[in-house]
Formats: C-alpha cells, sequence, structure tokens
C-alpha cells in the first residue's frame, strides 16, 4: 500500500471532533441564528439572501479546486495517479454535484419566506448598499474558500484548500442544528437545506470527513490539532462575523 493510500485509510484524529465542537458552541451564540430558531421570519429570509452569493458559488469553487488539487498531487506525486484520479476527481465530483442539489434546496428553502432566485440577487444587492459591511464579509469567505491552489509552490496547498471545505461544511452543520426546527415548523420543505446537512448515511462517509481524509493524505507529516484549527477557525468565524452584521 502506498503513503498517500494509507495515509487516505487511517481513522481520523480524536481531536477533529473537538474542533467541530468548540466551532459548534461559537456557531450556536449567532444571534441572526438565534433570531431564526425563534422563528423571526425577517432573520430568516436574511440567513436566505445574505449567503446566497456563496451558496450560488460553492460548487463552481469546489470544480475548480477539483482540478486544481489533482494537477498539484499529479506534479508532487506522479506514481500514484490512479489513486489521484479515483479519489480526487470522485470525491470531488461527488461533493460538487450534492452542492448543485444543496442550492437549489436553498431556492426552496427562500421560496417559502417569499424569495424567488431574483430576489435573493436584489435583496443581496440591497443588503451591499446598506451595510457595505456584510457583504465584503460574504465576499471575503468566498475568497477566501476560493483561493486557487498552488500547482508549484505553497501559496494555497491541496491540504489548505480541504481543510477550507471542511469548515464549509462544519459551519453548514452547525447552522442546520440550531435553526432546522424553526425552519421545519414553518414548513417542511423549508427544512430540506438542513436536514441534508446534519443526517448522514450511516454507510458513507460524510463531506467533512472525505475532505479531512484527502487533506491528510496529501501531507507528508502528521496532522497536528493547532495548525488544522487555525485553518478552520477562519473560516468559521468569517460566517460568524457576516451573519452579525445588522439588517
Amino acid at each position: 500500500m502506498n503513503s498517500i493510500l494509507k495515509r487516505f485509510t487511517e481513522p481520523l484524529p480524536w481531536w477533529i471532533e473537538g474542533i467541530k465542537q468548540e466551532s459548534f458552541k461559537k456557531i450556536w451564540q449567532s444571534t441572526l441564528l438565534k433570531k431564526c430558531q425563534m422563528m423571526d421570519q425577517e432573520a430568516m429570509r436574511v440567513l436566505m439572501f445574505r449567503f446566497w452569493p456563496f451558496v450560488n458559488e460553492f460548487p463552481k469553487i469546489i470544480s475548480e479546486h477539483r482540478s486544481q488539487i489533482f494537477l498539484r498531487e499529479l506534479v508532487r506525486h506522479p506514481i500514484h495517479v490512479y489513486f489521484l484520479a479515483k479519489n480526487v476527481n470522485e470525491i470531488l465530483k461527488e461533493i460538487r454535484s450534492d452542492e448543485i442539489n444543496h442550492r437549489s434546496l436553498w431556492l426552496t428553502t427562500s421560496a417559502v419566506l417569499g424569495l424567488k432566485e431574483d430576489d435573493l440577487y436584489f435583496q443581496v444587492l440591497k443588503d451591499f448598499r446598506v451595510h457595505n459591511s456584510a457583504h465584503l464579509k460574504v465576499r471575503g469567505i468566498i475568497k477566501k474558500v476560493q483561493s486557487p491552489v498552488s500547482i508549484l509552490g505553497n501559496k494555497t496547498t491541496s491540504q489548505e484548500a480541504l481543510l477550507r471545505l471542511a469548515a464549509v461544511e462544519i459551519v453548514a452543520e452547525g447552522i442546520s442544528l440550531i435553526v432546522k426546527d424553526a425552519f421545519k415548523r414553518l414548513n417542511d420543505k423549508a427544512g430540506r437545506w438542513f436536514d441534508v446537512h446534519i443526517y448522514h448515511n450511516e454507510d458513507i462517509m460524510s463531506h467533512e470527513e472525505l475532505v479531512y481524509k484527502l487533506a491528510f493524505a496529501f501531507d507528508s507529516k502528521k496532522p497536528e490539532r493547532e495548525p488544522v484549527n487555525v485553518v478552520i477557525k477562519e473560516i468559521v468565524d468569517l460566517f460568524i462575523e457576516a451573519g452579525e452584521i445588522s439588517y
């Protein structure tokens, strides 16, 4: 078994769950999410349009990373082409497909709240005009998560890009856990985006686990908690800050 495949098949470090729970605690303190939890429909609509730019672009971001990570790791590990083709392409292709579906579910939830897709773009523009800082925060998330993987060099590594994807999954699950019931009380269809980020088939690894495994497989060093936590925390904090801006 080659070293990359061996690292991919190893169990995740025990401290991964601790990072996730710490992130959840911060996410659950969000004023916006607490208002959504209380079925404040204005807050629910703000959640939908404020993060729409990211939800809208996320499938494209994953597609870009898919090709960049493949090329980078092909250069670094040319003798492991089969592993790279099978795991990078198939895993990220599957995640992108799921995120396209999640984008559709976001639109369904928005529609229940009276927001069509065109309305989301309009509200984003309105939010930008009134609260420019909120728009800049969300664009900051997109820019950070979208940061191109460096094919040659170490400006943005495969590990960093993949860990940022893991952070996005943590945020999505954290948001879902606190507001799912409120959206489902509003309308069962409105809760489906949140359901898919909480409930996972026991026989299938979650997106979060898959990208962690890829990230650690491509790093010859044993993963350490603090460097991983720094990358995850940065993305989690950006989402929280964007949500906290008044509306």
